[in-house]
């Protein structure tokens, strides 16, 4: 009975209950959608910066993460990847690599190199996206003397495919290594740091080239983000190396991971201010009704109904508002972001045309929404949430209504 009461009194007032819903449910569908925008974006930045500059799980010793030394070198690898693939088999693949640094000269300038790759052809063709991001040339091929750079690195030093540049980088001795290298590719990725100083060569070369025979920097093993942690502790058990350190992929790149929790903290603060504004206009718009009807509550008492029916006659109300609300939020907010999804949003939109770069990942691809079960159960629990408790005061006071003074006095 107290349902279809309830249902009854919201169409009362027609207006004011439409205009509580469409305000409840367009704020219940730009948190779903900002959730899962929010979602996407963090996960493109993620995956950029792992592809570029580790992995989700990166095998590595124990002082390269603050060194960067070549000193500081996995010096048996093989013995890593035989256990890496006894306990997952080729599931996820896997790249061993050298980062060092360096500059390349023509007769037109030279420029320097913040990160020179030395990788194999075939594993890190299958996991970066330097490949996807050439834009003249070609890949890799592992043969010797090739080289792959960003193009404004060709700009500056007025380099084309097939033409030649000088290597220099200082090997493990400390001594300079010289090598004439052809450039095969030239890559764009609109990131202007990576453009300028990032270069790949064949990891056999980078390791003849520094001396360090069989020895890697870093096996990075590329598993998704979701499995990072769970994996990184499965592999840290099996390896028995006091020099080695195993990271999930936030460890690997903490200025990344910080700057996304970061920005996830910032859009919670933001979705709450969001929150308190729309509560309190259910708050007023539920208090406003129950003054209005304080003679019905009086008179209802008076006849018998007890304090905690009227109590839960508003709150049922509420739950109703709150159900409609969240059923529109959904079809609004799932139809906005399966849109996002399917089209994306140029980041260069918001930065007049230039690439956004965050902690030195550039932010070239379309921004897609990611649509999980999770967004939707928490953002609709939420909204359903704030309208009940709004409701709380006002259903109190309806309930503590005394019956003569509320006939007496309206």
């Amino acid at each position: 009975m107290l349902l279809k009461i309830a249902f009854r009194n919201l169409w009362r007032r027609k207006f004011r209950t439409i205009i509580t819903i469409v305000a409840i449910g367009i704020s219940s569908s730009m948190l779903l959608f900002f959730e899962q925008l929010h979602l996407g974006q963090h996960e493109q930045m993620a995956n950029s910066g792992i592809r570029l500059h580790s992995g989700h799980v990166v095998i590595q010793h124990k002082n390269f993460q603050s060194s960067c030394e070549l000193a500081d070198r996995i010096i048996h690898p093989e013995k890593v990847m035989k256990i890496i693939r006894e306990n997952f088999g080729s599931s996820f693949p896997v790249s061993s690599r050298i980062f060092t640094t360096g500059s390349l000269a023509s007769s037109d300038g030279n420029i320097i190199l913040d990160t020179l790759l030395g990788a194999s052809h075939v594993d890190e063709g299958k996991i970066s996206n330097i490949p996807e991001k050439i834009t003249s040339g070609k890949w890799i091929s592992g043969k010797d003397g090739e080289i792959v750079i960003g193009f404004l690195a060709a700009k500056l030093l007025k380099l084309d495919i097939g033409t030649k540049v000088q290597l220099s980088i200082p090997d493990l001795g400390g001594n300079v290594s010289r090598v004439a290298l052809r450039v095969t590719g030239i890559f764009t990725t609109g990131g202007s740091d990576i453009d300028r100083g990032y270069a790949v060569i064949n990891l056999s070369q980078a390791q003849k080239l520094l001396n360090m025979g069989n020895s890697v920097n870093q096996i990075s093993v590329f598993s998704g983000i979701d499995n990072s942690l769970k994996m990184a502790s499965s592999i840290r058990k099996k390896i028995h190396d006091n020099e080695l350190e195993v990271l999930d992929w936030a460890s690997a790149l903490p200025t990344l991971s910080q700057f996304i929790l970061v920005d996830t903290i910032s859009m919670y603060v933001f979705l709450l201010i969001i929150f308190f504004i729309v509560a309190a206009g259910v708050l007023n718009a539920i208090l406003m009704s129950v003054m209005e009807r304080t003679r019905e509550f009086g008179v209802l008492k008076s006849i018998g109904m007890k304090p905690f029916s009227i109590f839960n006659l508003i709150i049922i109300e509420s739950v109703l508002i709150g159900l409609i609300s969240t059923v529109i939020g959904f079809l609004i907010g799932q139809l906005i972001s399966y849109l996002t999804y399917k089209y994306g949003i140029d980041p260069a939109a918001f930065t007049g045309g230039e690439t956004m770069e965050v902690a030195g990942v550039g932010l070239t691809e379309r921004i897609r929404t990611k649509i999980t079960f999770w967004s939707i159960v928490w953002t609709s629990s939420s909204v359903m949430l704030m309208t009940v408790m709004s409701a709380l005061l006002p259903a109190i006071r309806a309930a503590r209504i005394i019956p003569v003074k509320a006939v007496r006095d309206v």
